[in-house]
């Protein structure tokens, strides 16, 4: 199961994005953004299921998260932009 990865500039964000996609009901992990696709330094990240990335896309946008960008994690652990 490949990962989706939503970059954020703070925590703060995060959180919220965090708290959105759970009272929706979709699963993710905050972390921190790992550096291969932390654009500007300290970034954190919102990793959901692939599958619920569009999904996840949708609820970031409609609760004001401003995300950074969306990363595939591919199998060999490296990330691809992923466009949803």
């Amino acid at each position: 199961m490949l990962d989706m990865y939503f970059t954020v500039r703070s925590v703060t964000p995060a959180q919220k994005g965090r708290d959105a996609l759970n009272r929706a009901g979709v699963r993710c992990r905050m972390l921190r953004a790992p550096r291969a696709i932390a654009q500007n330094g300290c970034a954190y990240a919102l990793a959901v299921r692939a599958v619920d990335g569009q999904d996840a896309a949708l609820l970031l946008d409609r609760a004001g998260v401003e995300t950074e960008g969306a990363w595939q994690r591919l199998q060999d652990g490296s990330f691809m932009r992923a466009w949803v």
